[in-house]
């Protein structure tokens, strides 16, 4: 079978990672399986996305384990596909199961108990990877007794990536929707509807440090959408429920649940929704969430300025590449 290098399903990882990270609890058991989709690219470390596995906090320690730390200048959001947590952060401890997406800003500490295997999926940004770890991690591969050296361990002032480990929390047990960090299709920051879609923004640009969006599609079957002839913007989707028709680069193909889809610049592409589905814009490059607002604006106040003048005069502006949407 040809390899398909849009399309990267994430419920086959022996095909789909790029590469594996391991790490381990203090008592030695397994803590993470993390596993390479997408690398990031450009100054802001865009279109970044890892798949992990997230194993149990070992009984030994789950009274004590939080991981607290805080990143200096990332941002982290992750989907919680399968499994159960408690998200230490701002004051609070939460429980987030799965639906939930976690949203964390630079400087904002939080923390990680996981209390089941956990299906843990993140996509990020300025996340730095700081160069010392490469030059420690050459030293030690070629002297390997000087691995546990803390003369060496402390010339790594910040850790591989821009995290900064800090006590532990003092907390109040809250519910979920309570918390700002903890995001969830069914309780965005707004919502726009138009026939066969309904438009949610989970995440803000104002929340990325100006950086990105995150929107997600929720579609009906017969969607259907096309963009520009050479748009001019990466995509990064990531199909969380459903099934969807691509066409890209006169290619068709099926992605379903868990699959992550890659196209990229200047590539004709299209889609066609066959089952109820969430897709979600991982890039964030386009200020949709700003042409949604303008355009539900002139919905309600200003109906007469609501023409197909106004609405490209909008796309062009904000950077949609979008040709048309509509019901099949």
């Amino acid at each position: 079978m040809a390899v398909n290098e849009f399309l990267y399903d994430l419920k086959t990882p022996e095909t789909t990672w790029k590469g594996c990270a391991v790490h381990n609890y203090p008592t030695g058991d397994l803590s993470t399986e993390a596993g390479r989709i997408t690398q990031p690219v450009g100054p802001h470390g865009l279109y970044w996305f890892m798949d992990s596995v997230m194993h149990k906090v070992p009984d030994a320690i789950k009274d004590t384990w939080e991981q607290a730390h805080y990143h200096v200048h990332g941002y982290e959001t992750f989907f919680l596909d399968e499994g159960k947590l408690q998200l230490f952060i701002n004051g609070q401890r939460v429980i987030c199961e799965p639906g939930d997406i976690v949203h964390l800003q630079a400087g904002q500490a939080h923390g990680f108990r996981f209390l089941e295997d956990t299906k843990w999926r993140g996509t990020y940004h300025d996340l730095q990877l700081y160069p010392e770890a490469a030059d420690i991690a050459k030293v030690q591969e070629y002297m390997p007794e000087l691995k546990d050296d803390p003369e060496l361990k402390a010339l790594m002032t910040r850790g591989v990536m821009d995290t900064v480990v800090r006590e532990n929390f003092v907390y109040v047990d809250a519910p979920k929707e309570q918390c700002q960090a903890v995001r969830h299709v069914d309780r965005p920051l707004a919502a726009y509807e138009y026939p066969g879609v309904s438009m949610r923004v989970i995440v803000e640009r104002w929340e990325t440090g100006g950086t990105k969006e995150m929107v997600c599609a929720v579609c009906e079957p017969g969607f259907t959408a096309e963009w520009i002839k050479y748009p001019p913007l990466r995509e990064l989707l990531y199909l969380r429920k459903g099934r969807v028709k691509f066409t890209v680069l006169g290619r068709e193909f099926i992605a379903d649940d868990e699959c992550v889809v890659d196209i990229p610049r200047f590539a004709p592409h299209s889609i066609e929704v066959l089952e109820h589905s969430e897709i979600y814009d991982l890039g964030g490059q386009s200020w949709l969430s700003m042409v949604l607002q303008s355009m539900e604006y002139l919905r309600v106040k200003a109906p007469e300025r609501c023409n197909e003048e106004t609405i490209e005069a909008l796309k062009k502006r904000y950077d949609i590449p979008i040709k048309c949407i509509g019901m099949k």
